[in-house]
């Protein structure tokens, strides 16, 4: 009986942490909130676009959330995200970006394009799988992740636990 009543304990446990564990962040600029586990990923100083800007606790991924009012045909969206990516590659050179796959992915009930590359550095390479959401009247929206490319089944299981809390709010 005890033992009965220690694995109920320990499940409950289990099942109420990471419910605990949620910060909400919610976007200041389109109507989309998400839940990051805090007890595995620590804030950082968002920069330029970003809205959010988080390092694993071990910091060998991060992600980014960059939200803007406006939206372009996805066509020139993912340009964009590309021509960024080989501004920031070794000698900002675009055959210095390498797609690896792309595909379409289910988030908060709406159909997101995902595009995943890697980029030369000067010291390796970072793998980069970007959620990106491009609608009028709603606006735009990336979730980006990296990793070393070693580190990319990681970062895309962080990911999906991460973007299954997406919401669009009202």
């Amino acid at each position: 009986m005890n033992r009965i009543l220690l694995g109920a304990i320990a499940s409950a446990v289990v099942l109420i942490t990471p419910a605990l564990a949620c910060e909400t962040i919610t976007s200041a600029k389109v109507k989309l909130s998400a839940c990051v586990d805090t007890t595995g990923w620590a804030t950082q100083t968002p920069a330029g676009d970003q809205e959010f800007l988080y390092y694993s606790s071990d910091e060998t991924i991060g992600f980014a959330v960059i939200n803007e009012n406006g939206a372009w045909p996805v066509s020139q969206f993912r340009e964009a995200i590309l021509s960024n990516a080989a501004a920031a590659a070794l000698d900002a050179k675009p055959e210095n970006v390498t797609i690896v796959s792309e595909r379409l992915e289910n988030i908060g009930g709406k159909a997101w394009n995902v595009i995943e590359y890697q980029v030369q550095i000067p010291d390796g390479s970072l793998l980069f799988q970007n959620f990106y959401y491009v609608q009028p009247g709603f606006g735009s929206s990336q979730f980006v992740y990296w990793s070393a490319p070693e580190g990319g089944t990681s970062a895309a299981f962080r990911a999906g636990q991460m973007l299954a809390t997406v919401q669009f709010t009202q």
